[in-house]
């Protein structure tokens, strides 16, 4: 089989993946850049199906048009792949769009300035060798990379590698070079073509499965507002953090906080803002209390903290903490009305409370304790 029937065959193959991804796309509910995917691919397939009809068309609009094409093409493959998680802010979409105009038009120059294909060949390759691990960096360096990612990262330097070896082949090659060159390296080329966009296009198809998978588990297990723990997980993974404290013998503390005339704030800015101060508070007591301790929506303005490890007096020193903060942050900050916290607490003792619904309640009469006693203060249970 000749070079320029291997050619057409997987431009086939890439062109059929193309119509299956736009129909299984619009037969599911996929978001995100999964638009800019499929733009990527459909330019990548229309570059070299100029490369094919070469001669029917004016050379010159079939190297300088189709590369182009395919410089944009891969680009929005490597972003969807980068960014699939997110939608990037407008400046990063900003720096992609201008590396990839840099790159066109050097590579335009080159032509025009006759220099021959193998030193094009050589620098097209390269660029998508750097456009291989660009993706790979992005997967495997990502906050979140999962195994899936990684896997695919290693796929993508394996790509670059093949393109490295490619645009060392066009380079010595120089000026006999052609598209249709009759090597195991130019068939092996092409072939990796269709194998790229067939493991591309199903990781980027598995990622998103996997993104859609984890939204919906965060659904279940956190609060939509604030982003912590919702009250139902919170109890789930405080009951199994609990009874482990109660076979090692430790010490654990609840508390129950409660924001203090929350109506008024509601009343006066409205339950927008109503909706930030809450958010606010939960982002702050996060950084307060560590990652050690858990922090739960309890629900409407009221919220929950299981403490492990944490005796009655460490308890009243991390309560003090959260209400210093708040004061701190209003002396300096005005971006958000001020507000106050009412905190009740309650602290497991091996030998005289063991249950943790009734560690709650005790917590929980602590809290309508300090709001007797005037709001904005800390009252502990007493055993």
């Amino acid at each position: 089989m000749d070079t320029y029937t291997v050619y057409f065959l997987t431009l086939l193959g890439n062109l059929v993946m193309l119509l299956m991804l736009v129909i299984f796309v619009k037969t599911t509910s996929f978001e995100g850049l999964m638009q800019h995917y499929i733009y990527g691919k459909l330019l990548q397939t229309i570059g070299a199906a100029l490369g094919l009809f070469r001669g029917a068309v004016p050379i010159d609009f079939s190297i300088i048009i189709g590369n182009s094409v395919i410089f944009i093409g891969v680009a929005l493959e490597v972003y969807s792949i980068v960014h699939v998680d997110r939608v990037p802010l407008k400046s990063v979409t900003r720096r992609w769009t201008q590396v990839v105009s840099v790159i066109i038009l050097v590579f335009t120059f080159i032509y025009l300035a006759g220099v021959n294909m193998g030193h094009r060949v050589f620098f097209c390759a390269m660029i998508l060798a750097l456009y291989s691990l660009t993706a790979a960096a992005g997967l495997f360096f990502h906050s979140a990379a999962t195994k899936l990612r990684k896997t695919l990262a290693l796929f993508f330097v394996f790509l670059a590698a093949h393109q490295v070896i490619r645009a060392l082949d066009g380079l010595l090659i120089g000026e006999s070079y052609t598209l249709f060159t009759a090597s195991l390296l130019q068939m092996i080329s092409f072939i990796s073509i269709y194998i790229h966009t067939l493991v591309s296009t199903m990781a980027y198809l598995l990622m998103t499965r996997e993104i859609i998978d984890i939204k919906l588990k965060e659904t279940a297990t956190k609060d939509y507002l604030t982003g912590i723990y919702n009250r139902m997980y919170f109890l789930q993974l405080s009951e199994k953090r609990f009874s482990l404290l109660i076979r090692q013998q430790k010490p654990a503390s609840i508390f129950m906080i409660d924001f203090d005339y929350f109506k008024v704030i509601n009343d006066t800015y409205g339950h927008i803002v109503g909706d930030k101060v809450l958010a606010h508070f939960s982002r702050e007591t996060q950084g307060i209390i560590g990652a050690d301790n858990l922090l739960g929506r309890y629900g409407g303005e009221e919220f929950i903290i299981f403490a492990p490890n944490t005796t009655a007096k460490d308890a009243l020193i991390l309560g003090q903490k959260i209400q210093a903060k708040l004061a701190l942050l209003f002396a300096n900050d005005v971006s958000i009305p001020k507000y106050t916290v009412s905190i009740g607490t309650a602290t497991m003792v091996p030998a005289i409370l063991t249950d943790m619904d009734n560690l709650i309640k005790q917590a929980d009469k602590a809290l309508l304790q300090a709001k007797k006693n005037g709001r904005n203060q800390i009252v502990q249970a007493i055993f």
